[in-house]
């Protein structure tokens, strides 16, 4: 017994706070070792929006293949990022555009060489050729404006100068949205609350337990113990039930956009950023309402549709487009932005200074009549190929009219969209396999009511490019670029050298900033003796990838051209990233022999002599300075 203190006595006050204090301090002690644990095992990955690209090595940050884990924790389907690439250190006089959307800014059904965001970099590299350009897409596949914002702190820590927006049509089934597998409920607190917590692993830790356990309740609950392996993405993540338009749901999606759209704007504007925002398409004239009911007060979307395909057919066009409008905006199955979303986007751009891109008008003025259709549209709202250089067009003539990037945009002589969508790294393997993702796609719910998918297993191929897709989609054990890959080497087996060098140029307009491709593209057209060519495709690859292949490619192909001093130019940029190249050592010493700088000639002999090269090298180097000094 302490003999200071009396049985029955109070502990002293400042003891008992002591007590309360450690009291306190345990579990917090507890979850923060927790917390460090975690950390410290990487529990849950790396879900960064940019991670260093393609290794810690790499000049290069790409987005994070994982970052959908943040959003997809219910469901089996996480959307992979495209492959955009961006140099770590912004380099003086570079301008970088960061792209924000959802599955049409991801370029779905195709590959990465045919996105917008791409399409577009490339016109802008072309017309400013002595600004290094970056236009990174962070589009993904059914997220939503939390998502969105969600990327905007790790988004401006980037330095942009300008973002460009296409979004609206993912608010009520795209990942925390209002009637998503994937939802939080209605209240914009409570999901950002959710987002912010997320960063702690203790935090990732619980939720992964929630949805171990909700996925096992679900399973149990289900009536029938199939799961069908080919269920398309838009079933997985939407919760299929209607959602009328005006009703309580429909309000709610509504209102989580307008809110996450102006604060998304306004932290753009605080931090001095110029944006681009589109209002949305899609398909109206060929794409009849999914879910139609009719109310006290609204007609049903069916009905409404069958009168704007009268109105076509008796030649009222405008009163059909204004029609097949309001279809789709009754239609109780929620993919398609009502307009009522267009007019938010219009009033936000208003309100915080965005520069508004007309996107709808653009795209009514390519369709037939005026409405929106099969001509530019692959099913309910994903652009085809013309319809995606359109948009590239519309984005590029919106950042000309505000001079952004220079003023001097009329000084200058764009190339028009024409030459872009016939000059393109696209294949038509590209197109079979954006054709069987939509065949895919409509082979279920909500373009088939029940039952397995099986348009894949209908499909018979007919041709190398068919079965190659096929097999993609079907098994998914190799990549869209893998494909290329096999393509391009079967042509060459088979001696069509120009077929595989386009499948090999497709993959350079999908990753254009790195050697991987470029290799066995340049091969093919130097065993084809096609020097000029092969010239041509690495001088514009140098744009994105300044790397020592390219410039060292590059430097020897001008030599043996004919062209000494663009040649020496060209090596001398390859010999900054690899200075102990000795094919380029040699390159370069001949070079410079043969215009008779025979000091420089003679420091890279002697460097090539110290590392102990092929003594037959180092004579024909002797040779050569013999010649260019007449001795015998």
């Amino acid at each position: 017994m302490n003999p200071g203190i009396r049985d029955g006595q109070p502990m002293p006050v400042l003891k008992k706070r002591l007590f309360h204090i450690l009291l306190f301090l345990i579990p917090v002690l507890a979850l923060c070792s927790l917390e460090a644990c975690l950390r410290v095992f990487h529990y849950g990955g790396d879900t960064s929006l940019f991670v260093s690209t393609p290794d810690e090595a790499s000049p290069y940050y790409g987005i994070n293949r994982d970052v959908g884990k943040r959003y997809f924790a219910l469901t089996s389907f996480t959307p992979s990022p495209r492959k955009d690439l961006f140099l770590k250190n912004k380099p003086a006089g570079g301008f970088r555009v960061f792209v924000l959307g959802e599955s049409t800014v991801a370029g779905f059904p195709y590959g990465n060489n045919v996105t917008f965001p791409r399409i577009l970099n490339r016109r802008l590299f072309d017309l400013f050729p002595e600004r290094r350009i970056e236009v990174v897409n962070t589009g993904m596949t059914a997220i939503s404006s939390y998502a969105i914002l969600d990327f905007m702190d790790e988004i401006l820590s980037q330095k942009p100068d300008a973002l460009l927006i296409y979004a609206g049509h993912n608010e009520f089934y795209g990942a925390l949205g209002a009637a998503s597998v994937e939802t939080l409920g209605r209240n914009g607190w409570v999901v950002r609350s959710y987002l912010k917590l997320r960063r702690l692993k203790i935090f990732i830790l619980m939720r992964n337990i929630v949805g171990l356990v909700q996925k096992a309740v679900s399973r149990k609950t289900q009536s029938t113990g199939y799961t069908d392996p080919m269920e398309t993405e838009m079933s997985r993540i939407a919760d299929n039930r209607p959602i009328p338009l005006h009703g309580k749901m429909y309000k709610a999606g509504k209102r989580q956009f307008k809110d996450n759209l102006r604060r998304l704007l306004s932290r753009a504007r605080e931090a001095g950023i110029p944006v681009y925002i589109s209002d949305l398409v899609s398909n109206l004239r060929d794409q009849a309402p999914f879910i139609s009911q009719a109310s006290d007060t609204l007609p049903a979307a069916a009905d409404v549709f069958r009168k704007a395909g009268d109105l076509e057919r008796e030649g009222s066009f405008e009163a059909a487009r204004k029609a097949y409008l309001r279809a789709k905006d009754l239609d109780c199955l929620r993919f398609r932005a009502a307009e009522e979303f267009n007019a938010i986007i219009r009033e936000a751009a208003d309100e915080f200074g965005a520069a508004f891109v007309p996107m709808k008008s653009v795209f009514e003025s390519a369709s037939p009549k005026g409405l929106i259709g099969n001509s530019l549209m692959h099913e309910h709202l994903h652009p085809n190929i013309d319809g995606y250089f359109l948009m590239a067009d519309a984005f590029f003539n919106a950042m000309r009219d505000g001079h952004l990037i220079a003023a001097d945009w009329q000084g200058r002589s764009p190339k028009p969209s024409s030459y872009y969508r016939t000059h393109w790294g696209f294949t038509a393997f590209d197109s079979v396999h954006a054709a069987l993702n939509i065949l895919h796609l409509k082979g279920g719910w909500p373009f088939r009511e029940a039952g397995p998918n099986t348009a894949l297993d209908r499909f018979r191929p007919v041709s190398k490019e068919d079965s190659v897709a096929a097999g993609i989609l079907r098994t998914g054990g190799y990549t869209l670029e893998q494909g290329h890959i096999a393509l391009g080497e079967a042509f060459r087996k088979a001696g069509q050298a120009e077929k595989a060098f386009r499948e090999y140029e497709a993959l350079v307009y999908t990753v254009p900033h790195l050697d991987l491709f470029y290799e066995p593209a340049l091969k093919i057209l130097m065993d084809d003796g096609r020097y000029d060519r092969a010239l041509r495709f690495l001088e514009e690859g140098s744009r994105f990838n300044e790397s020592a292949f390219i410039w060292k490619w590059i430097g020897q192909l001008r030599l043996a051209l004919g062209d000494t001093e663009g040649g020496i130019s060209a090596c001398e940029k390859a010999r900054r990233f690899s200075p102990l190249d000795a094919q380029l050592l040699y390159n370069l010493a001949r070079a410079y022999y043969h215009t008779s700088r025979i000091r420089e000639g003679d420091a890279l002999a002697n460097q090539l002599r110290n590392m102990r090269q092929d003594r037959g090298m180092l004579a024909e180097l002797e040779s050569v300075r013999n010649r260019v000094q007449g001795a015998p």
